[in-house]
């Protein structure tokens, strides 16, 4: 635990803006909740039947409030407007199409989810959580400005497929290193893409950076759980460490700089820094005693539940 809290305060030096990324943080939660509450919950209700519909909308409520941090703060830094509404989407689409891929046991998942993504999106659902996905990714699609997070979208299909390879203790350190990069890089040109629809190629392959660091992040988060289901990562392997990724976000800042300014990029850099900063202390489960779920910021502290939950390895 003191070495990963040694690695916080390394990238925290030069973070002056870290108490105003978490004081933006804090301050987002409410709004966030009520924009879940009017473009996602009506849909839940509407279209997934049953006693598991109360747990499938905290599951994508706490998702999507956790994804709102970094939307906002991208599109503060590229000087966006930032439709809460749509972000709230994006962050249950994401929640509920990446356990249906890791998660579910329906054997054409992968092939469905293709057809729904693709240019004419009628893929015909046929069970409760093909429903749903269908239908959040339909608002979503009379929504979002552009293709950039659609042409992105359909790139990180291919790599969340990949992504099977990672139950497969034989798969190489390369091969592992190009899932992570393919799918937290293109998950975040998806994201950041709904509000910065005209990105530069260097914007983009700044982005794809911030986000293999931010899926190496998620997995050392996740590394116990991983090794119970059996998923390889290179942080579980010990071929990346802690260490290793905050000096990638150290090494971030001044491209960062170079493509959206000093003075913008650096509140984006520090909330790099807040998401490490929160997943050493989730990680090691410090502060999580009195934690209220119910509040805004309870939830966004907390995070989201699998909406399917994982296969388990016997």
């Amino acid at each position: 635990m003191i070495r990963d809290l040694l690695t916080v305060l390394r990238c925290a030096r030069p973070a002056t803006a870290l108490p105003a990324a978490l004081k933006d943080a804090v301050a987002c939660a409410p709004a966030a909740v009520r924009d879940f509450e009017r473009a996602v919950e009506p849909i839940v209700r509407d279209v997934f039947p049953g006693p598991g519909r109360e747990a499938m909308i905290a599951s994508l409520r706490g998702t999507a409030l956790t994804f709102t941090i970094g939307i906002r703060a991208y599109a503060r830094m590229a000087g966006r407007p930032c439709d809460g509404e749509l972000v709230m989407l994006a962050g249950s689409v994401a929640r509920l199409y990446d356990d249906m891929i890791d998660n579910s046991d329906d054997p054409d998942v992968d092939s469905w989810a293709a057809s729904l993504f693709g240019a004419g999106g009628h893929a015909v659902p046929r069970d409760d959580h093909r429903r749903l996905l269908a239908a959040l990714y339909a608002e979503i699609r009379r929504r979002a400005p552009g293709d950039l997070w659609h042409t992105a979208l359909l790139e990180l299909h291919d790599y969340q497929v990949l992504s099977r390879e990672q139950r497969d203790p034989a798969t190489p350190a390369a091969q592992l290193g190009k899932i992570t990069r393919g799918k937290g890089g293109l998950a975040c040109v998806v994201l950041f893409g709904l509000v910065h629809p005209d990105m530069s190629v260097v914007q983009r392959d700044a982005v794809m950076e911030a986000g293999e660091a931010l899926q190496l992040l998620d997995d050392y988060l996740d590394q116990d759980a991983d090794l119970r289901d059996g998923i390889g990562t290179p942080v579980n392997r010990g071929e990346v460490s802690l260490a290793e990724v905050g000096a990638r976000l150290r090494a971030l800042r001044p491209r960062l700089a170079a493509c959206y300014g000093r003075a913008a990029a650096r509140p984006f850099s520090a909330t790099l820094l807040l998401v490490l900063a929160a997943d050493v202390l989730k990680r090691h489960r410090l502060g999580r005693a009195g934690r209220k779920r119910d509040t805004p910021l309870g939830l966004l502290l907390a995070g989201g539940t699998h909406a399917i939950p994982p296969k388990r390895v016997a």
